[in-house]
């Protein structure tokens, strides 16, 4: 069935308090979403993120970012007054509007988090507060510790810690558990508490007819409860640093290609405990998303493994990836489970044949299209019907931002190509006026959308006709990262209707009808 979709990260939600959260502005959004005819809410990695604020570096697989907590519903809970939201409010206004300002806004809102525990005082008693300690204990109790001890030696770098606690001596962690129990118990009811909102949000997603689209990073960070926990998983030393480390080969983008640093799995391990560490990631996960892209995908045919003490790609190597076999496990444990396979970058016959097998839908991005190749794999009608067609992912610039930096050859080859869409193409001997960007935008994206993908997912930046001051992430750099926020009044009633027109005449108006799900 053909339907549509709006990528927005969480953290890119308007409101007062810094950063978009599990909020009255997140359903409004769906209710917009709706209006719009969409099926799609697709986001970033809700992970509670690490280096860099990156949702790609999470401190855990498992846990939600406690950042997008809403403090009004703690308040309508009677856990914090409307002075202390005024006073953050307050505090944002100073900082910006349309930027999450991580570095001053966390500590800030940790306090208030702090005390909005305090005053429950009886954490224990809190209604399901148990019941989602016992269900989660897996991953739960290794987090929250590991993230008290991460503040108490000020580094989640666990290699630099003592030897005890960094070989998890029995003794010494339950001596360290009893001492800060009140602080281990503030990080499970952070999570609780996250899990719940969210819960709410999906709940009322799918009350109007909304998917939500997750996002997992193939990856686990080095400085993750993960890691720590079960260095087992993993590729390390016997020191306990990795051996290797993640990343991409030299290529036409990146000259010494790209050290992204996570520690490799050790695959044959996980193949001997039937991926039970992969389901449970994936199995948790599905309790957040309805639909989950599976990122770097191409890693579980082939990795990158580089050695950990390079500081560049170029002396890393291919390695086999587990393949079909963790597919099928995968299948097996999780049965009609739905994936979107991230198979951007260099794709070779064998990855390619991988997908083929899955039969998961791969992506195809059309600022990727304009080679001059007609046979393009991401030119809109090289698509397949089972694949899931983007204008640009969160790793893009804007289509505006693109659009304007092309070279002159480069905007020529897609000034040609949408007077071919239109059947506007003008007489060879009359030379072709450039698109201006906001005609070239609403073309580009429309040309996604007539596509024959059977789903369209488009950045909430392109139908704002938005330049590269809105873009999500500059790939291979650590810089303004992982913080553009919307307006509150941008996603507007004029934007909704051409939505909404472009959707139902492209065959993509979400007809279904809203059903409840847990």
């Amino acid at each position: 069935m053909r339907a549509s979709g709006i990528l927005l990260p969480v953290f890119s939600l308007p409101g007062k308090y810094g950063v978009g959260c599990f909020s009255k502005e997140a359903c409004g959004f769906i209710d917009k979403l709706q209006a719009a005819g969409q099926k799609y809410w697709q986001i970033l990695p809700l992970g509670h993120a690490g280096g860099w604020y990156s949702p790609y570096q999470p401190l855990s697989c498992f846990a939600v970012d406690p950042l997008y907590i809403d403090l009004e519903d703690l308040k309508k809970k009677g856990l914090l007054k409307q002075s202390d939201l005024d006073e953050l409010c307050s505090f944002v206004e100073v900082i910006s509007e349309t930027r999450v300002p991580h570095r001053q806004l966390i500590p800030e809102k940790m306090a208030l988090l702090k005390k909005a525990f305090a005053v429950s005082s009886k954490a224990d008693h809190i209604p399901g507060f148990q019941r989602f300690r016992r269900k989660n204990r897996d991953w739960l109790s290794d987090y929250a510790l590991f993230v008290s001890l991460s503040e108490h030696f000020g580094s989640a770098d666990w290699s630099k810690w003592p030897r005890s606690f960094k070989r998890r001596e029995p003794a010494v962690l339950n001596q360290y558990m009893k001492e800060h129990k009140k602080e281990i118990s503030f990080f499970e009811w952070l999570q609780f508490t996250a899990h719940e909102q969210w819960h709410s949000i999906r709940k009322y997603a799918h009350e109007h007819g909304i998917d939500i689209i997750g996002d997992i990073p193939i990856y686990a960070a080095y400085e993750s409860a993960d890691c720590w926990a079960d260095p087992q998983l993993f590729k390390l030393t016997p020191s306990l640093r990795p051996e290797a480390v993640s990343g991409c080969p030299p290529d036409a983008f990146s000259e010494k290609g790209q050290v992204w640093g996570n520690p490799l799995y050790k695959w044959r391990y996980h193949k001997q405990t039937g991926y039970s560490w992969w389901i449970s990631r994936l199995a948790h996960n599905f309790s957040l998303y309805d639909v989950i892209r599976l990122d770097h995908f191409r890693g579980f045919e082939s990795f990158f493994s580089i050695p950990a003490k390079d500081e560049t790609a170029e002396n890393g190597r291919w390695m086999r990836g587990p393949g079909m076999a963790f597919f099928d496990a995968v299948s097996k444990a999780l049965p009609d489970s739905r994936f979107i396979a991230e198979d951007l970058g260099f794709i070779t016959p064998a990855v390619n044949k991988l997908i083929q097998q899955t039969g998961l839908p791969g992506m195809k991005v059309l600022q990727f299209a304009f080679d001059g190749n007609p046979d393009n794999p991401y030119l809109p009608e090289n698509y397949t019907e089972n694949c899931v067609a983007y204008s640009g992912t969160h790793d893009n610039d804007t289509t505006a931002g693109w659009y304007g930096s092309l070279d002159r050859k480069t905007r020529k080859k897609v000034t040609a190509y949408l007077r071919s869409c239109s059947g506007s193409q003008p007489k060879s001997s009359v030379k072709a006026p450039e698109f201006g960007v906001r005609a070239a935008v609403r073309s580009l994206v429309a040309a996604v959308m007539i596509s024959p993908a059977n789903t369209c997912i488009i950045p909430l930046q392109d139908y704002l006709l938005y330049d590269s001051g809105a873009r999500i992430n500059t790939p291979g750099t650590t810089g303004d990262n992982w913080c553009w926020r919307m307006r509150g009044d941008a996603f507007d009633e004029d934007t909704i209707s051409y939505i909404l027109s472009l959707t139902k005449g492209t065959g993509r108006f979400n007809s279904v009808r809203p059903v409840t799900r847990a």
